[in-house]
């Protein structure tokens, strides 16, 4: 093993996924787990996000060998096997199971991006899922005039933040296994995105193609944060292009704090569910998700501004832990997505830094 890089030196948010990933007779995740099951007892999904983000930290933990390569392998299958399970699986079934896969591309896209990261990392022992669930994606795609694919049967929105990390868990599919199947596909979404879902004033994409909620057509930070992740690997340039619109018109600062809007200052919106809190209209969500973007794209005066200024919210909203009215809210900043998340980034970002000496 090497030196521990400067940016994973703490390992406070390994040993917590790893606690997990290890914990015995697992049976979904618990409000203890994730934030919003105090709030939404199904999750919204944030339980398949908080394992795909683990499974690409535990990758970039893999690369920069800085804990022993068969825990990483021990603790990689543990997080296929909770995507697998029946309480994450929205076939309430493991997925091998299945014989058509049909339209749970939200569900699809993280398992994909674990199973991606297991490959890449372990074996092929889950490679015939891997393909299989690649090539419905691709279907599933292109069979689309958008070139967005459904993300949960019966609800028609659809995130082009989710196409991109469709794509995205394609393209990892063919790095790992020497094929093009996201080439066509990303080309035309990239096309399709650049005709159509441009925001005319500021160039940055919009949100959601179907039209389907008042925002739709409004460039949103959370989204954009996800999107411009997944494209800096399968479409660096657009990438770049978007992330320097998103901080030129998104970035901004309230009272020594750096973050990302939600919404653009000349639109007035409400949080969600997956923007989290907005202050000041900087968005929890946005700067969150931003931390991992800022070092997929190797920007690292924004990663130590938005991580300068997280850092200790989460610390004060943990010390808040302990009082009754508000220690629901206090586990926000500290959840297994947040964790997660924040892992991702910092060992993203140690990789690129080490790549780059």
């Amino acid at each position: 093993m090497t030196d521990k890089p400067s940016y994973i030196a703490d390992l406070r948010g390994y040993k917590k996924i790893k606690a997990f990933l290890q914990r015995d007779n697992f049976d979904g995740f618990t409000a203890e787990d994730l934030f919003i099951i105090q709030f939404f007892k199904k999750g919204w999904g944030q339980d398949i996000a908080a394992l795909s983000n683990m499974a690409e930290a535990l990758r970039n933990m893999a690369q920069l060998e800085v804990v022993e390569s068969t825990e990483i392998k021990e603790l990689l299958n543990s997080a296929v096997l909770r995507a697998l399970h029946n309480k994450v699986s929205p076939y309430k079934r493991d997925p091998r199971e299945v014989k058509n896969l049909g339209r749970y591309g939200y569900y699809l896209e993280h398992l994909n991006i674990i199973l991606g990261c297991y490959q890449a990392v372990v074996d092929d022992t889950y490679l015939d899922l891997n393909q299989r669930v690649t090539q419905h994606l691709v279907d599933a795609s292109l069979a689309e005039s958008n070139l967005h694919a459904p993300l949960l049967p019966n609800v028609r929105m659809r995130w082009s933040a989710d196409q991109a990390a469709i794509i995205y868990s394609i393209w990892l599919f063919d790095q790992n296994n020497g094929t093009s199947l996201s080439n066509e596909l990303s080309n035309r979404w990239v096309e399709y995105m650049d005709a159509n879902m441009r925001d005319p004033q500021t160039g940055l994409y919009a949100t959601e193609v179907m039209g389907v909620k008042r925002y739709s057509k409004q460039p949103r930070g959370c989204a954009l944060a996800y999107l411009i992740y997944y494209c800096s690997h399968f479409a660096p340039q657009v990438a770049a292009s978007q992330w320097a619109l998103f901080k030129e018109h998104m970035l901004i600062k309230r009272i020594g704090i750096s973050g990302f809007r939600e919404y653009l200052a000349s639109y007035k919106g409400g949080w969600t569910p997956d923007s989290g809190p907005i202050i000041g209209g900087i968005g929890v969500g946005a700067s969150g998700l931003a931390l991992k973007t800022a070092a997929s794209m190797n920007d690292e005066s924004v990663y130590k501004a938005l991580h300068g200024s997280i850092s200790p919210v989460i610390r004060f909203m943990k010390s808040l832990a302990h009082v009754p009215v508000i220690k629901r809210l206090a586990r926000l900043g500290a959840d297994l997505l947040a964790t997660s998340i924040k892992l991702n980034s910092e060992s993203h970002i140690t990789l690129t830094k080490r790549s780059l000496l």
